[in-house]
């Protein structure tokens, strides 16, 4: 980011006058080193196992405590397991697993990211009286009122987890040929998440009179019966297994808030909703969109059936068929039916392939399938009413406090599917030293369930609608090839390699000839980010694209964009009009694709070396083709920070600069999606280097150990992208992805650790 004197500078810039003395702040304030941290993880666990013939067991305990990189953000995890399973007979086993853990955590602020970004370099963290730095002291415009620090020092939430989840099994054997089987699971949790926000009055900015304190509980009570009968013989050439099986789910969650004002803290560090006022419990929908209040109940019920078969252990054949049914659906389309099939031939178990030794072995084999997503919100068939003072009418004299629909419920919701096809060879070479996989796939996701935006105007809550939005798909190709080979005893080495290429490309939208547009964090009425097209790809950038900067307000005054541009803006083509040619004028229809935020190739390429009692692992892996908006530069109302690049190529007179804006970025028209937020999201990254040693065994034994191993690792050590951001890894939803606002930024991890093993 840019600092107090390059800050000072360009805000004299922004409005034109002397509104700070660059000469009077030096570096100022670096607030990414005030608030983030080199954080500390410690993971410790411990697993005791053993047995006889006829029972076997494993238990297990773990510690996990972790820190943010953000100051006084933590985790802590502790976890027990045990597993048993026992031979009544040769024909019946059983066992159970059981899990248990508590975690607890100390959280973060949402908004810290963006205050980082954003926070004045000329605001110091404290005064000389101890106080806050206060952006009110500044004579600044809004859009940076914060001081970091104070948010996460006034920020008081914890969060803390209750989980138990168990399994117990039964396997019957019969028949010779037949086994039966039955299993059921369950999850119980409770989570309590506690935030207060005290009365402090840390300066005329960081000020509340008012003590706020809201708990919120979660539970969960999950449960999974699943029962499987299963037939395996062969005979003569012939391999067949059948399988059948049942399984019943059910999801239970509720969520309860509670909420008091002026509770005071006890000295016991607790808090007492009775000795505040106010206090008033509510259902929470967390979603804050058009979900109805909690509780949530889902049920599923599945009928699955599988078939493989193999003829001479040369031609392989299998079908499944599953029907699965949700109460998430409605009653006419609760059921999803998804049928697959795959075949293989194993070609160099052919005779025609025996007087050959090129090949060692060489595999054909193709597959075509369903898959069903229920992942969707409960009750979306839900109407919603709200009531509150807003609605309050007066009749007879009397109060009447009336009720609004909040919600559109969408026509109908049906299980969004993923039909894929997939083509592929395998093939090992040179005595199985290289192995090559190639494949071809289509995979297309249909009845896509999303939000799409809708109008504010009809008092809708969160202003969007979720359904069955979009049919898109994504066809390419995957090669991946690995190379293995043992030198002598005490040298080894691996390499593998695998790239994808992949074309993304909408099918049907919910909208029919309209696009979806969707905007995310950005300003402005109608500033959408993505378009959503038949025939292009999903969640497309859109916008004007940039054809330099006007460098002299003449310039401007001479452009279709006169009546808001000034020097410095942004200048942008005259694409088309109503006519479908250049009609002088910058309006919706020169609003064109901008750029693509799904990823055109993928590569990966892993290493492991082994020499004597070292070994060495090295993953690399990386992203090209790809594109992110960086709304981050955009997202401004005012005075906020610049970064460092900015600064240095921003215009700021003639001749400047005739590729970045002047610091009115956020003023005009050049806060509008274009082509200048699109950057290139390419990224080549080492994910992991592992460095191990493991000790001699004639060390070890003699210290009652069978095997020591001592090892140092890095993850995300080194990473080389040409994006401006933080990190080129930016998720979200299928017309809300690589769009970077407020992204928690990428962090290397190392660590040093041993595994001891008795």
């Amino acid at each position: 980011m840019a600092n107090a004197n390059e800050y000072a500078t360009m805000m004299n810039e922004l409005y034109g006058t002397q509104k700070l003395d660059p000469a009077s702040y030096g570096t100022g304030t670096d607030w990414y080193h005030q608030i983030l941290r080199n954080a500390m993880v410690t993971n410790h666990q411990v697993s005791v196992s053993g047995g006889s013939e006829k029972s076997t067991f494993n238990l297990s305990l773990s510690y996990l405590d972790q820190d943010g990189i953000v100051k006084k953000n933590d985790y802590k995890r502790y976890t027990a397991r045990l597993q048993n399973d026992f031979a009544i007979s040769e024909a019946i086993k059983v066992g159970y697993t059981v899990t248990g853990s508590n975690s607890k955590s100390k959280d973060n602020n949402p908004a810290i990211f963006h205050q980082l970004y954003a926070a004045y370099p000329v605001l110091p963290v404290y005064y000389a009286d101890g106080s806050y730095g206060d952006p009110a002291d500044f004579p600044l415009g809004d859009g940076a009122k914060f001081n970091p620090q104070a948010t996460i020092d006034l920020y008081n939430q914890t969060s803390k987890i209750n989980r138990a989840t168990a399994n117990v099994y039964a396997n019957i054997t019969f028949a010779k040929h037949f086994v039966f089987r039955s299993s059921l699971g369950g999850e119980y949790s409770d989570g309590n998440i506690v935030n207060y926000i005290p009365v402090y009055n840390g300066s005329a900015t960081f000020k509340n009179t008012l003590s706020k304190l809201t708990v919120t509980d979660n539970q969960n009570r999950n449960w999974i019966l699943e029962n499987t009968l299963t037939y395996d013989n062969k005979f003569k050439d012939h391999t067949i297994k059948i399988l059948l099986g049942q399984s019943a789910q059910s999801y239970d969650y509720t969520s309860v808030s509670k909420y008091g004002e002026n509770v005071p803290v006890t000295t016991d560090g607790k808090y007492y909703f009775a000795l505040g006022t106010n206090y008033r419990i509510t259902d929470v929908d967390i979603n804050n969109t058009q979900l109805p209040a909690f509780p949530l109940s889902t049920k599923v019920a599945s009928y699955f059936g599988r078939i493989n078969y193999s003829y001479m252990g040369r031609y392989l054949l299998n079908f499944s068929m599953r029907a699965d049914g949700s109460s998430k659906f409605s009653a006419a389309d609760r059921w999803g039916y998804f049928p697959s099939v795959g075949g293989a031939w194993i070609v160099s178990d052919e005779t025609f392939m025996k007087n050959q030794s090129f090949f060692n072995s060489l595999k054909l084999r193709g597959s075509w399938g369903k898959i069903g997503n229920a992942s969707v919100p409960g009750n979306l068939a839900s109407q919603r009413v709200s009531t509150g003072d807003a609605l309050t009418a007066v009749w007879n004299n009397l109060p009447a406090i009336g009720a609004s629909v909040n919600t559109i419920v969408p026509p109908v919701i049906v299980w969004e599917k993923g039909v894929g096809t997939d083509i592929g060879l395998e093939a090992t070479i040179f005595k199985d030293r290289l192995s090559l996989d190639l494949d071809y796939y289509k995979k297309k996701t249909e009845n896509a369930v999303f939000a799409i935006p809708i109008l504010s105007s009809l008092g809708m809550t969160g202003n969007q609608l979720i359904g069955n939005q979009a049919s898109y798909q994504n066809q390419g190709f995957e090669i991946a090839a690995s190379w293995r080979a043992n030198i002598n005893n005490d040298f080894s080495y691996g390499i593998s390699a695998n790239v994808g290429i992949n074309d993304n490309k909408v099918l049907s939208v919910s909208t029919g000839a309209n696009p979806i547009y969707q905007a995310v964090g950005t300003t402005g009425s109608n500033n959408f980010n993505t378009k959503t097209v038949v025939g292009r790809p999903i969640g497309e950038f859109y916008g004007y694209v940039v054809d330099g900067i006007f460098q002299s307000d003449a310039e401007a005054q001479a452009s279709p964009q006169k009546a808001s541009a000034v020097a410095g803006d942004f200048k942008y083509r005259d694409i088309s009009g109503p006519k479908g040619i250049p009609d002088g004028q910058i309006n919706d229809f020169d609003k064109t694709a901008i750029g693509n935020p799904n990823p055109k190739y993928t590569y990966g390429i892993n290493t492991n070396v082994t020499f004597k009692q070292f070994d060495l692992a090295i993953d690399f892996q990386g992203v090209a083709g790809v594109d992110i908006y960086n709304a981050n530069m955009g997202l401004r109302y005012g005075s906020e920070n610049f970064t460092q690049d900015f600064y240095n190529n921003r215009w700021h007179g003639n001749g400047t600069s005739t590729t970045y804006p002047s610091v009115r970025i956020g003023g005009g028209q050049n806060y509008l999606a274009n082509s200048f937020y699109v950057e290139n999201g390419s990224y080549f990254r080492v994910r992991n280097i592992q460095l191990g040693y493991t000790l001699p065994q004639i060390m070890t034994e003699k210290v009652g150990m069978s095997k020591v191993r001592l090892f140092a690792d890095a993850q995300n050590a080194f990473n080389f992208f040409n994006y401006k951001g933080f990190s080129p890894e930016i998720g979200g939803g299928p017309t809300k992805a690589g769009i970077d606002v407020d992204v928690y930024p990428l962090s290397a991890t190392y660590r040093v650790g041993v595994n001891v093993t008795f």
